[in-house]
């Protein structure tokens, strides 16, 4: 089991903040560096299913789109070797990736689903959490994220680096450096530990930079 974290890190101030309060927190220091360019966004959370201590949050400007949305997630969270994803409503519909964020999270609190590979998928929830005031430089601004957590080796106490894909389906498979060159599924199993839900998956190995639009 990981040492989880209930904070994360402002992107703005580099403040570290308890998950529940870092909205309050993003309202606030949004508002006091949008300035005079300051005009209204939406603040969005995007959140892993079944790994609740991977999360990002998101300044949104209204012209964005969820294909927007979706690139940055991709670019910060899960691609690895261009696998299809989708936006759907809690029923299954699709949504198209050329709807405007906003016309679809509407309302504070709504929320939408979205997978990314239907093969080894990764599921996430996104919710407009608040209407704020800012001046994001992108479509989808990266505002905080969570706290990477600690995972421990499965052979000794030490802080893991590396994890098996075949052992991580049961939850197991972190290796520190000692461990993992004698790991029995082979180094050719390893990729790196990351801070993202998609960690052990696939062929990720770790986020491709911010890949927000302007």
């Amino acid at each position: 089991m990981p040492v989880q974290s209930s904070f994360g890190i402002c992107q703005l101030c580099e403040s570290r903040v308890g998950k529940g309060a870092m909205l309050a927190h993003l309202q606030k220091c949004l508002a006091e560096r949008g300035g005079s360019k300051a005009s209204p966004a939406l603040l969005i959370r995007a959140q892993a299913v079944g790994a609740p201590m991977y999360w990002l949050c998101f300044a949104v400007k209204p012209s964005a789109t969820l294909e927007n949305l979706d690139t940055y997630l991709r670019g910060i969270w899960l691609e690895c070797c261009g696998h299809l994803s989708e936006f759907y409503f809690i029923l299954g519909e699709e949504v198209s990736m050329s709807k405007k964020v906003h016309a679809i999270l509407d309302e504070v609190g709504t929320r939408i689903n979205y997978i990314y590979d239907w093969g080894s998928s990764t599921e996430l929830v996104v919710r407009l959490e608040r209407e704020v005031v800012a001046a994001p430089d992108k479509r989808v601004c990266l505002v905080a994220r969570n706290e990477p957590p600690t995972w421990k080796c499965d052979e000794c106490d030490e802080v893991a680096t590396m994890v098996c894909t075949e052992c991580h389906s049961e939850g197991d498979g972190f290796c520190c450096p000692v461990h993992a060159e004698t790991h029995e599924c082979g180094e050719d199993m390893l990729l790196p530990v990351v801070n993202s839900p998609r960690m052990g998956v696939c062929a990720y190995e770790g986020d491709e930079g911010e890949e927000g639009e302007e």
